[in-house]
């Protein structure tokens, strides 16, 4: 039985409003900085990506050690999450945003100084400690700034960041890498973040749950009260909530993967020149984007303004249909047929993005939305893409050899036509085989989100009901807590 499981479903108007509330006046400005240090995060995030086959080479990198290195920033970037979460419900979040932001700056700027596996491996987990801070505060920030009405698309504009900075990080990156070696493409991304993290201090801290409509002395009492034990048990079975991440998990498996091995992908399997294919993959990302997200939360937004269950459904929806352009882009042997089939894929998986994140927001108290939030970014990351660029690796890596390939599963990958590539002085890899794995999580995470729409109105309306009430008080210490 869920918690919301009694709140009947005349509860659906409370859940549609308060659909506008005005902005702060510097709302706007605090959105295009946090926009901007988004951008910085993925570009920083996603150069690794675009010189992934000069790193192989120069280390001597197996495909699966090279999986392992996004492996190690998202261990740590997962595991440093809670606490971040915890200590942003409690203390001053643009301080945390800044010291967020000069960790990971610095961390990449460290990556280009090394000259060994070990130490790239090290200064990559440190690059996700710096962004662990940033993911889970900064998103807490907008949802005090803008009401239920407009914030799937807020989220959407918001983490248009993720794919603009990845398409500038492998444009980018590639284009140096080739030029002037793989170490400068981090030098280069790297700088500006240290001016970011400075930034950041500047900004003003707004009352937690200040869009929610209610009366900032309430919102104040709940922020001073804090979360309670009870409170993060509600969390655990709060079915929206378990629903949202758990689908995003799926497609973040996908999308992680995908986005890791897809240069290469192309440089080796479909033998494309590197610069030829992150340029062109870059732009493809790009334009995927602005219309998958923007679309998303558009089309959510409006929708939601009569059933807030298409939050869900619009991303279910979407996520489904992307597999068959999914196939395309894989077996595709024509390049406008190949990058069609990515952009396709791309732009429906990216509708997800702001409706996801807007359910979050709109079933969590706002005094403990980074706790949310940062058990969210764990839950996805330990479920998801920590493993998926290091099974794919090792897919690719498996199926490549003759022996695999003569069992009943490699005949069966051969029928499909996923079959070994290789190349003058390389093991054969089977690439092809490593991104097939993305077809079954996109399903899940399609079928998932379609799942959970139908516990939302009710989630919406117990929370906004909750934050109008007093806060519940606390157990003294030692004693046992109410039920």
């Amino acid at each position: 039985m869920t918690h919301a499981e009694g709140v009947g479903d005349d509860t659906l108007d409370a859940a549609v409003g308060p659909l506008k509330a005005d902005a702060p006046r510097w709302a706007l400005a605090t959105f295009l900085v946090l926009f901007g240090m988004n951008l910085l995060d993925y570009t920083d995030r996603w150069v690794l990506s675009a010189v992934l086959p000069q790193v192989r080479d120069d280390l001597s990198l197996s495909n699966e050690q090279a999986g392992w290195l996004s492996a190690w920033f998202l261990i740590s970037y997962t595991l440093v999450s809670p606490f971040m979460g915890y200590a942003g419900d409690r203390m001053k979040r643009t301080r945390l945003l800044a010291l967020g932001v000069g960790v990971w700056s610095l961390a990449t700027l460290a990556s280009g100084f090394a000259q060994s596996y070990s130490q790239l491996r090290l200064a990559r987990a440190f690059l996700g400690i710096g962004e662990a801070t940033y993911g889970v505060i900064a998103p807490t920030i907008l949802m005090d700034l803008y009401a239920r009405g407009t914030r799937s698309r807020v989220m959407s504009w918001f983490y248009l960041a993720m794919p603009l900075g990845g398409a500038l990080g492998m444009a980018l990156g590639g284009w140096i890498g080739k030029h002037y070696g793989w170490h400068a493409a981090f030098f280069v991304v790297g700088a500006p973040g240290v001016v970011a993290a400075l930034a950041a201090l500047l900004l003003p801290e707004p009352v937690r749950g200040l869009s929610e409509g209610v009366d900032a002395e309430r919102l104040k009492a709940h922020e001073r009260a804090g979360a309670s034990r009870e409170d993060y048990i509600d969390l655990m079975v709060n079915s929206s909530y378990t629903y949202s991440v758990l689908g995003m998990a799926f497609y973040t498996f996908a999308i992680g993967g995908l986005a890791y091995w897809l240069p290469t992908f192309l440089t080796v399997t479909k033998g494309i020149d590197q610069v030829r294919a992150t340029g062109l993959l870059g732009l493809t990302t790009l334009f995927a984007a602005v219309i998958g997200m923007s679309a998303g939360g558009w089309l959510a937004d409006r929708l939601a303004r009569t059933n807030p269950r298409a939050l869900f459904i619009v991303p279910g929806v979407a996520l489904i249909a992307s597999v068959p352009f999914t196939l395309v882009a894989i077996y595709s042997k024509s390049e406008p047929m190949l990058f069609g089939g990515i952009f396709l894929a791309e732009a429906l998986m990216f509708i997800n993005t702001g409706p996801c994140n807007a359910v979050i927001a709109n079933v969590v108290m706002p005094n403990m939305r980074s706790a949310a939030f940062a058990v969210a970014i764990f839950a996805v990351h330990l479920l998801g893409d920590i493993w998926s660029p290091t099974l794919m690796g090792w897919v690719a890596d498996t199926f490549g050899q003759a022996d695999s390939m003569s069992t009943a599963f490699g005949g069966f990958l051969s029928a499909i036509g996923a079959v070994p590539t290789v190349r003058p002085g390389h093991p054969p890899e089977n690439l092809t085989a490593g991104l097939l794995v993305v077809v079954p999580a996109l399903l899940l995470a399609g079928a998932v989100m379609l799942a959970g729409a139908r516990h939302l109105p009710r989630e919406m309306a117990l929370m906004l009901a909750k934050l109008k009430a007093s806060p519940r008080p606390s157990a003294p210490r030692g004693a046992p807590a109410a039920r």
